[in-house]
């Protein structure tokens, strides 16, 4: 079974190589594209999205869309972990941009939510301001969109931009506020699963042996990642966590245990901004501000080895 899905994207390296990911698996069908800032700015986000898409053979529509924060913030970029051009600087070629689409990410998104109600899937890489901001437009779209599936945030597992805040829900907390709010499906796949299922050396090394155009374009952009990712992992190799959100969209069975939690983003702490806080107490009403809390889908447990040696084995053509 095929399930239609747009992708909102701040490609960066692990984001990229979910993408790729993404366009080599036929359990998926890509109707759109949505960029944003995140990892590096709007435009070399979209930019290496293009790439991609192109070297991939994509016609998907690519919207390009936020460049801050939805309550305006100003984002810090780090080029040290993804690169100055945000790909692990591996020198893409300039794209064609063949596929941009004069529409916003959020117009866009709208759009197509319209042209296939009750059947898309919106697979979150990044910060989800573009998904806010549609929100923001169309008020009624969470009839329309059948589900949201974010990598983001973390439950059990510790931050990594703060000790308690992961990336991109500290990009936008206000929007991810939003986006939680509303009253579709909503699943996060957050570091819990994604800080420890590893891209390592002999993975490396099997996709530089390979001549597909995934695998290229992977070879040309994990190393440095990886590189940054060496002191924390204890060993050379990087965190699959775009991939592997993408994955569980394909492969739905790689999902070992989840929880149904009661979620919300904590936006005023001056230690704790970006947290994404859930409510495993079990037995209890939760009062006012539990009881009424987002129940969201928890993503816990995933067959890692799974899924790395499958994602090794797509890229390379193997599968």
């Amino acid at each position: 079974m095929t399930t239609r899905v747009i992708i909102d994207t701040d490609t960066g390296v692990d984001d990229g190589m979910g993408l790729i990911y993404a366009l080599l698996s036929p359990e998926l069908d890509i109707v759109g594209v949505t960029t944003s800032f995140g990892n590096v700015d709007v435009d070399k986000v979209t930019r290496n999205t293009a790439v991609i898409m192109e070297e991939l053979g994509s016609n998907a529509p690519v919207g390009k869309g936020a460049a801050f924060a939805l309550a305006g913030e100003i984002p810090v970029f780090n080029p040290q972990i993804h690169g100055d051009d945000g790909f692990g600087n591996a020198n893409l070629p300039e794209p064609a941009y063949t596929n941009l689409d004069p529409r916003s990410a959020a117009q866009l998104t709208i759009d197509l939510v319209n042209e296939y109600p009750g059947e898309l899937v919106w697979i979150g890489l990044g910060p989800v301001t573009n998904l806010a901001l549609a929100v923001h437009l169309d008020p009624t779209l969470p009839e329309r969109l059948r589900k949201v599936v974010w990598m983001g945030g973390a439950v059990l597992h510790h931050g990594n931009v703060t000790p308690v805040a992961e990336a991109d829900a500290l990009h936008d907390p206000e929007a991810l506020r939003v986006v939680l709010d509303q009253s579709w499906q909503f699943v996060q796949v957050g570091l819990d699963v994604t800080d420890d299922t590893v891209f390592g050396q002999a993975e490396l090394d099997a996709v530089r042996g390979a001549d597909t155009p995934g695998a290229k374009l992977v070879a040309a952009g994990a190393p440095s990642y990886m590189s940054f990712y060496e002191p924390i992992l204890g060993r050379y190799g990087c965190a699959m966590h775009s991939p592997l959100t993408v994955g569980i969209v394909a492969h739905p069975e790689l999902i070992l245990a989840s929880e149904k939690l009661r979620l919300h983003v904590e936006l005023e702490g001056r230690y704790t901004r970006g947290m994404t806080v859930a409510d495993r107490r079990v037995g209890r009403d939760g009062g006012a501000v539990w009881g009424s809390a987002p129940l969201v889908d928890v993503v816990l447990d995933v067959d890692r080895a799974a899924f790395v040696d499958r994602y090794v084995r797509r890229v390379t053509g193997a599968e």
